[in-house]
């Protein structure tokens, strides 16, 4: 996700996020009415009802989930407490870029240059991320042929050590237009591929989002859940839902996942070929090449390990270890055995946690005996 230019800071001190977001965070009070119709003339299929609806059948996941990163990736400056943090702060951007200064109105968190002498401050309109890494700041803007594109702060807060600092691939960037001052461009598909990965439903138009449902909620994965929802109030019995589809398998699950953690086609061939320790952030790219996956017969997924409703870190690493020795036990032939380690260690030894940019860690998912090891 990286962002880009500027046309007017003079038309954007008069805007602000789309008034759609607050009408769409909780999209379940038009649907109940819906939903108690025997027969509708919606189209329910594509209806969505949100998360509050579904604890009604699935309250521990609901549970799970709403502790969960996915649970909180989209929110405006405005309700955004990492966005408080930034009021009244000044913050080192780096050359050539200088100091920032950052305030709050009605519409959201600012940011001014202290060297700029017209003191024109820019609109920060979203924070993007669950916080347990990072939060980056995103705007929309227009630009001089008046196209949408995307502004990605150049600063970000830091999880690791409650930190201020910039944002990871901006370090050593050059400004081309004065919105670039406050953060790299993002155009098209991947300015639309930050806000789809953060929200559960959102369309831009202009600079505005619409039809807004933040955060990454039950039916961004499952689907819409009107029709859902309707037969299960109708039926003691309904019929199964999962993801709404009868051919899902593994790999269908990992291009769902794959879709916003990134996949191999997501990067050019020299970069897949050498791996190097950044491509740790991207897990299914990792997970692919490793024989856990290959030798598999595409059995092996990304929930072989992981509650997708759950956070990565509710689970213990014992827990995570037990998921390793399940498959590779001492008593058979069909796995590798570890010579070193049978029952513990798998995961700091084979996958190790790698420490990044501004105290980020992720584990990285090529599982396989590391060269210094």
């Amino acid at each position: 996700m990286i962002a880009i230019a500027f046309l007017a800071v003079a038309m954007l001190q008069q805007s602000s996020p789309s008034t759609s977001e607050s009408a769409s965070n909780s999209p379940s009070d038009s649907t109940d009415a819906a939903l108690e119709m025997a027969v509708s003339p919606v189209d329910l299929s594509s209806t969505f009802v949100g998360r509050q609806v579904c604890s009604e059948c699935h309250e521990d996941n609901f549970h799970m989930h709403g502790k969960s990163g996915h649970a909180s990736t989209f929110v405006s400056t405005r309700d955004s407490d990492v966005a408080k943090k930034f009021v009244g702060k000044t913050l080192d951007a780096g050359e050539p870029y200088g100091l920032l200064t950052y305030s709050m109105d009605e519409n959201g968190l600012r940011v001014a240059r202290v060297d700029d002498p017209s003191d024109q401050s820019f609109p920060l309109q979203y924070a993007l991320g669950s916080g347990h890494n990072a939060v980056t700041f995103f705007s929309l803007i227009s630009d001089a042929a008046d196209d949408t594109i995307g502004i990605e702060h150049r600063v970000s807060w830091f999880a690791s050590d409650d930190h201020f600092g910039l944002t990871p691939g901006q370090i050593g960037t050059s400004s081309t237009t004065l919105a670039n001052c406050f953060g790299n461009s993002v155009h098209d598909e991947h300015m639309r591929a930050c806000v789809d990965c953060h929200t559960t439903s959102a369309n831009i138009v202009d600079q505005n989002i619409v039809d807004l449902i933040p955060n990454v909620n039950c039916e961004k994965c499952h689907g819409p859940g009107g029709e859902h929802v309707r037969q299960a109030r109708l039926s003691n019995n309904p019929p199964p839902f999962s993801v709404g589809r009868d051919d899902w398998n593994a790999e269908s699950e990992l291009q769902l996942c794959g879709e916003c953690h990134r996949l191999p086609i997501d990067f050019p061939p020299k970069q897949l070929r050498e791996y190097p320790a950044l491509m740790a952030r991207f897990q299914p790219v990792g997970m692919l090449r490793s024989k856990c996956y290959l030798e598999s017969s595409g059995q092996f997924q990304c929930t072989t390990c992981h509650n997708p409703h759950q956070a990565s870190t509710a689970k213990s690493m014992e827990a995570y270890v037990n998921d390793c020795v399940q498959c590779h036990q001492e008593n058979t032939s069909d796995h590798v055995v570890c010579p070193v380690s049978p029952q513990e260690g798998c995961i700091e030894c084979h996958m190790p946690p790698m420490r990044f940019e501004q105290g980020m860690t992720f584990h990285d998912h090529y599982i396989r005996v590391h060269p210094e090891d």
